[in-house]
């Protein structure tokens, strides 16, 4: 289990960083890196519902068609 120190170190980790992360740790199954996967994983997915992307909307009159 991952200590809390290690967490927070994970959780200043760029975006980036992480997906990188759980991408080469899914290519190294079936291997202890599954928990880093799911880890990476799970703090993307945080990131995501803390931050939801922005859609941005045009008023009726400045729709480009």
């Amino acid at each position: 289990m991952a200590t809390a120190s290690r967490i927070r170190s994970f959780r200043s980790l760029s975006s980036r960083t992480l997906e990188l992360l759980c991408e080469e740790a899914s290519a190294h199954r079936p291997a202890p890196l599954g928990r880093l996967e799911r880890l990476c994983a799970d703090l993307l997915f945080d990131r995501q519902l803390l931050n939801p992307p922005v859609v941005s909307s045009f008023p009726e009159s400045e729709l480009p068609f």
